[in-house]
């Protein structure tokens, strides 16, 4: 009787030690309670300054990072063609502990500085949660106008 009992307690514990092995992966973020979007509000261009005000919709507290991308729009070298798809030849990171993430409610204030007024550019805003298996998030490429 001794034996079966130990037999019983051995295949207890091989079927409970065999509903733990299976397949681990990374979580998936809810897409509910994880995932936020950037829509750009307004964009003003001031002499060698470009400010913008974002609306952040979803997770607000999950943006860690927004970087504004940007090229020059033109005819010299390292500049991108006016038809010519966006390539983005430099970026401004801000993160959330900085003070220049004004982030008041749902909306988000950064700018960029140190632009020719002279130049037309193209940008468009970056967002990094403090999530890694999330996915960066994109606004849509704008252009600035003349001064």
């Amino acid at each position: 009787m001794r034996i079966s009992s130990m037999l019983s307690f051995l295949l207890i514990a091989l079927l409970a030690s065999g509903c733990a092995l299976g397949k681990k992966e990374w979580p998936n973020p809810q897409q509910s309670e994880d995932t936020f979007a950037l829509n750009v509000l307004a964009a003003e261009r001031t002499e060698d300054c470009l400010l913008l005000k974002l609306a952040v919709t979803g997770a607000v507290e999950r943006l860690y990072r927004a970087s504004i991308e940007y090229e020059v729009v033109g005819d010299g070298e390292g500049e991108g063609c006016q038809g010519c798809p966006f390539v983005p030849r430099a970026a401004k990171h801000i993160v959330r502990t900085s003070s220049e993430f004004d982030l008041k409610g749902n909306t988000l204030t950064i700018n960029l500085c140190g632009l020719d007024p002279q130049k037309i550019y193209r940008f468009r805003v970056v967002g990094k949660s403090e999530l890694p298996a999330n996915p960066l998030v994109y606004t849509e490429t704008y252009v600035t106008t003349d001064q």
